[in-house]
């Protein structure tokens, strides 16, 4: 049985010429949701997969969601407010 890590998975949709699929993309919001956390490492790795824009419109949007909600998550970790706070 092969193991393959976020990071493995995220780096295989980058050096694909095709863009990933909304599947794929559900695919890897499940691995990062695995442990019940974001971590920092994961936020990045998902950030950089984004700006690359590798993903079709879809599997962006899901991504860019689960990112949304990591960030506010961090701000009101970190005491700094909530991101829906005018």
């Amino acid at each position: 049985m092969v193991v393959k890590t976020l990071s493995d998975v995220l780096k295989e949709c980058l050096k694909d010429s095709h863009e990933s699929s909304f599947y794929e993309a559900k695919v890897i919001r499940e691995m990062i949701l695995a442990d019940g956390q974001v971590s920092s490492e994961e936020r990045l790795l998902l950030e950089e997969a984004l700006h690359k824009d590798k993903f079709d419109e879809k599997a962006s949007g899901l991504l860019m969601q689960l990112l949304l909600r990591t960030n506010c998550q961090t701000m009101e970790d970190t005491g700094k407010g909530h991101c829906c706070d005018h």
